[in-house]
């Protein structure tokens, strides 16, 4: 799935009955950076580990500094190993705090990246003067002039894109992946919704959106950071 063009994130719910937890040790190889078990049974209950890590840590990398996340893992552990002797008494105390933390950690995540966004533009804008910052904060620079068809809201598209945070970091390409994307403009990011209305077949644009108009408080982490403005080079192939 496209991160950039993307309505909703889903992720792969796998559910597990009667899996054990207890000391597996002596069922683990070491290889660099972990251990991964020797049974092919183990393998997979391995892989299920990976993949809940992988939706949760994906939230909280972000947030949470290694040594923190250790006491993640601690209470995950134990939870699973039936080790906490009330459960609902911590989560009574303690649960109230966690989207204070998390929250707190995100809006301070969030205030750094829009900084630097807007460092990004202030910048872009003054070393390219023909480019044009609308008032939802897009910055619509158009690089080659279409000659074709224009696209509105209401129009499909099939475009070629190269998605990059400010740092360059890439986040989605079409470009690299060698395939054109199709899509109706309304199921798209609000930058993108007003930026490929402004342009015509033929034509390719740099669209520069900030967090409001993109992926918001939230981000789509662990690339797509709270905050976060993100960089498009876009060409539009065909208006459907």
């Amino acid at each position: 799935m496209s991160v950039a063009l993307a309505l909703s994130r889903s992720a792969a719910f796998v559910g597990a009955r009667g899996m054990r937890v207890g000391s597996a040790a002596a069922r683990l190889m070491s290889v660099k950076g972990g251990s991964i078990p020797e049974s092919e049974h183990d393998k997979v209950l391995y892989s299920l580990g990976i993949n809940i890590a992988r939706q949760v840590g994906a939230e909280l990398k972000p947030q949470l500094s290694k040594e923190e996340m250790q006491s993640v893992i601690l209470g995950f552990t134990d939870s699973l190993s039936d080790n906490i002797k009330d459960e609902l008494t911590m989560l009574q105390t303690y649960g109230p705090k966690i989207n204070e933390l998390l929250m707190g950690r995100q809006r301070k995540a969030g205030d750094a990246e829009k900084a630097k966004g807007l460092d990004f533009i202030t910048k872009y804008l003054s070393e390219n003067p023909t480019a044009i910052n609308t008032e939802s904060g897009l910055v619509y620079h158009e690089t080659v002039a279409g000659i074709g068809a224009q696209a509105t809201i209401d129009s499909t598209v099939e475009v070629h894109y190269h998605g990059t945070t400010v740092d360059g970091t890439v986040f989605d390409s079409s470009v690299d992946r060698g395939e054109s994307i199709k899509f109706p403009l309304k199921n798209v990011i609000a930058g993108w919704q007003e930026g490929v209305a402004k342009m015509k077949v033929g034509g390719k644009a740099t669209l520069i959106c900030p967090s409001e108009i993109a992926y918001g408080e939230s981000g789509s982490p662990p690339v797509i950071l709270p905050g976060a403005t993100l960089v498009f080079e876009v060409e539009l192939i065909n208006v459907l």
